[in-house]
């Protein structure tokens, strides 16, 4: 732990019998004065394949339907909650919450906290957002529960896209390719073996479209899922192996190789990937391919609530991207149980998850169909 320079002053002070202290300093004043932080990263361990039972999970487009269908509405719970066991002070906390986007309507957002403490949503960049709330102090006994409510609308995306849509030599916008181009945490696409590789898969003259899909079936047919924490993109190629963060790495590495933007989608326990071609009018499109437990190439048949999209998100504070938005927490003085909760829960039909202490999001298990979604 580092102090701070008043910190360092007033422990110095102290020690050398100034500002009336005559006793040594003790180890309760210490960490009270110390600023404690940690965090829980994302879980993602979704790679055994679903039930496609044509209801819940289409294996198939619908023939004459395109674009966002089928919506399901839901509500959306997810906060933060201090139960004090002795005084702190400034805790701080923050989780991450979702954002609308085309396939992802929010509405009714509300949130409910303590005149104790200051709670609001920051947005992190157009592609994730967290909840954020601070309490300048807590008392023994206390409890502090900052939570953001809402309801949120979501759809199947089923674009029924072309190779021919797509025409190599389209120019990605800058600020897509700033983000979606190029090494992120966790995911090297500038390394020697992905570019051979890259080139091994796929030729040049391919179309843009043509390249991701052999691309996408390479992962599926080459890194076989294993449960685990995430490694990096290096180690699933060198084992062949890997969650589907792992997989959806690798893809997302094979396409930025390539030239090609891509980037990481965060569901529930679960990550694919999206990449973004440029059609013959110069409008860019978000195609997304998922390579572990679905196997849809260009389009989405289940109802997945989005917590984040991409893998180089700029954190308020820091100057450091990282590649999963985390549950943190800082705090001085007696630790307090620190509880990040949430809830999806749809307004009929399965699906309802609940968030648990290690940042997954459980299914239920409550309605009898529940059985054909992924864990």
């Amino acid at each position: 732990m580092e102090f701070s320079r008043r910190q360092f002053l007033y422990t110095a002070a102290c020690a050398a019998g100034c500002l009336g202290v005559s006793r040594p300093l003790g180890r309760s004043l210490l960490r009270s004065q110390v600023r404690h932080t940690g965090s829980i990263t994302p879980r993602t361990h979704s790679i055994t394949p679903v039930v496609f039972d044509g209801i819940w999970n289409w294996r198939e487009e619908p023939a004459g339907e395109s674009g966002y269908l089928d919506p399901r509405e839901f509500e959306i719970k997810a906060g933060i909650r201090w139960i004090s066991e002795g005084e702190a002070r400034n805790l701080r906390g923050s989780t991450p919450v979702p954002i609308a986007f085309p396939e992802q309507e929010l509405s009714d957002v509300r949130i409910e906290n303590p005149e104790d403490c200051a709670a609001k949503v920051v947005a992190l960049g157009e592609t994730a957002a967290q909840l954020q709330v601070h309490a300048p102090v807590i008392r023994h006994g206390q409890t502090i529960t900052a939570t953001v409510i809402g309801r949120v609308k979501l759809y199947r995306h089923c674009p029924h896209y072309s190779a021919e849509q797509f025409p190599a030599g389209g120019v990605v916008p800058p600020e897509i390719a700033a983000d979606a181009i190029g090494n992120s945490p966790g995911i090297r696409c500038e390394t020697t073996a992905v570019r051979r590789l890259a080139e091994e898969i796929s030729s040049r003259h391919d179309l843009p479209w043509n390249r991701a899909r052999k691309f996408f079936d390479w992962v599926w047919e080459n890194i076989e899922g294993h449960p685990g924490a995430y490694t990096s993109v290096e180690a699933a190629l060198k084992h062949r192996c890997g969650d589907c963060e792992e997989r959806a790495g690798v893809f997302v590495a094979l396409c930025r190789a390539a030239e090609i933007p891509a980037r990481l989608v965060l569901v529930p326990n679960h990550c694919w990937a999206e990449f973004c071609l440029i059609d013959g009018d110069g409008a860019a499109h978000w195609i997304p391919a998922h390579t572990a437990a679905y196997n849809w190439f260009g389009w989405t048949g289940a109802h997945e609530l989005v917590l984040q999209k991409g893998d180089r998100i700029h954190q308020p504070g820091s100057d450091s991207t990282v590649r999963l938005v985390s549950d943190w927490w800082s705090y001085e003085g007696r630790k307090p149980r620190i509880e990040y909760f949430g809830e999806l829960t749809p307004v009929e039909g399965p699906g309802k998850r609940v968030k648990n202490a290690q940042g997954g999001w459980d299914l239920d298990g409550g309605h009898p169909d529940d059985r054909f979604l992924r864990s």
